[in-house]
């Protein structure tokens, strides 16, 4: 049994009960964590953690759910969230470059956006992938040839009951993925390059062509929690495969349940037309793999993560 007045002194940060989950989903879909906290810093998230690991709480860490489907039945246990309080940003130059200390709760966007403005590339590429920039560590995000591990010095992370550096030699990432997955991360740090005037105007063209394709070809008006699926590997003559055209040549696209529908702009979204619930996005997912494998013999994997308890 939970003891809430314990769990207020463990904990410096808000501390709430059957809390809601769906506002802090980019899908806004979502049922309630029988406890919610926002830990004050990175000291906090640990205690916070310690004192789950103690009552024996399951526990997830959550930043800004953009790449998540939760449960209509909401998550038992505690739900920790990185958002407001652990989006710290430190820029330091040197030789050219600038490292940079982020904290995991930071929004990647905003971020990219920031250094570009202040003449710093190597994040521009990125500036369209929703979300914290320790969601995007850990599946190693990329978009436009580039991949955040490209700019990454080190990690910190929670492991094994202690808060440690991880240099990216030691963090095995791969396309979509990192070995990072039963680690907390709390920060990283970042090399950028120094721009010149040249370089960044380059770099903020290339930004603006970039975010428009992104408006142009995504259902940004919508609730969605971006690409649904990974790309599968190049067929046997080593062409390069794209999800969302497999599940449109499946006639897939505008395909609805309930309140969730295959996007009409991008099929490899799935957006909330108001109600959706998370049994609607999961209906629709079995429906896309099941047809994906008849007419095409792939699997297709999640790229988004399942949170809660699904049938």
């Amino acid at each position: 049994m939970l003891n809430l007045e314990e769990l207020r002194q463990a904990v410096r940060g808000e501390v709430q009960l059957n809390y809601n989950l769906a506002k802090f989903s980019s899908f806004r879909i979502g049922g309630n964590a029988d406890v919610f906290v926002s830990p004050k810093d990175k000291a906090d998230v640990l205690s916070a953690l310690k004192f789950f690991e103690k009552v024996k709480l399951p526990y997830l860490v959550l930043g800004r759910g953009s790449n998540v489907l939760i449960s209509d039945k909401g998550i038992c246990g505690a739900v920790i969230s990185l958002r407001e309080n652990l989006e710290k940003i430190n820029l330091k130059a040197e030789n050219g470059t600038a490292l940079v200390y982020v904290e995991a709760g930071a929004d990647l966007p905003a971020l990219a956006a920031d250094m570009l403005k202040k003449g710093y590339g190597g994040l521009e590429n990125l500036s369209g992938i929703p979300g914290s920039v320790g969601g995007a560590i850990l599946m190693n995000a990329g978009a436009y040839g580039k991949e955040i591990f490209e700019v990454i010095e080190s990690v910190e992370v929670i492991r094994c009951g202690e808060i440690k550096t991880l240099r990216r030699e030691e963090v095995a990432y791969r396309y979509r993925g990192t070995d990072l997955e039963n680690d907390i991360i709390l920060s990283c740090t970042l090399r950028l390059k120094k721009l010149s005037a040249e370089e960044q105007k380059v770099a903020m063209e290339n930004r603006k062509m970039w975010m428009e394709k992104r408006r142009n070809s995504q259902p940004l008006t919508l609730p969605n929690a971006g690409s649904i699926f990974k790309n599968p590997p190049p067929d046997e003559n080593g062409n390069p495969r794209f999800t969302g055209a497999l599940i449109e040549a499946c006639g897939l696209k505008g395909k609805r349940i309930g309140d969730a529908q295959i996007s009409e702009k991008h099929a490899n979204f799935i957006v909330n037309l108001g109600n959706a619930k998370a049994s609607d996005v999961i209906a629709l997912i079995e429906l896309t793999r099941a047809e994906v494998k008849r007419k095409f013999g792939v699997n297709l994997e999640l790229e988004i993560k399942l949170l809660g308890k699904f049938d």
